[in-house]
């Protein structure tokens, strides 16, 4: 073989070699890549869901002081609806009271309108 053979066998094999050093540099940057995506992809995820069940803890804490809220003005409702039953019941005493003394007062006045016949 001659040397100008020999020297392009050369730089092929150069050439080739030098490829195949670019794919297994390309592909192993590319499996660094996608393992630094996926560790940024998990603390997203972790990140994302801390911050869901912070959340839903604030949620929650929210709704148990509106029930608190909502209890105590339901508790002072109640309060009020039961004056104002007690106000209705005792008028309905006075009013069954005054209709006896309106009756007591009407028998009162037929006696002396007749005494005073009797007494003319």
């Amino acid at each position: 073989m001659e040397i100008g053979t020999k020297i392009a066998l050369v730089a092929l094999g150069i050439t080739v070699l030098s490829n195949i050093i670019s794919i297994v540099m390309y592909s192993s940057k590319q499996t660094t890549a996608l393992e630094v995506l996926k560790i940024s992809f998990e603390d997203f995820k972790k990140g994302m869901e801390k911050n869901f069940e912070d959340f839903k803890t604030e949620i929650k804490e929210k709704i148990k002081e509106s029930r608190l809220h909502t209890d105590e003005h339901i508790k002072r409702l109640e309060e009020k609806q039961d004056k104002h039953n007690s106000v209705i019941e005792r008028m309905a005493i006075v009013e069954q009271s005054v209709k006896s003394a309106h009756h007591r007062n009407d028998d009162v006045i037929i006696r002396l309108q007749n005494l005073e016949r009797k007494v003319h």
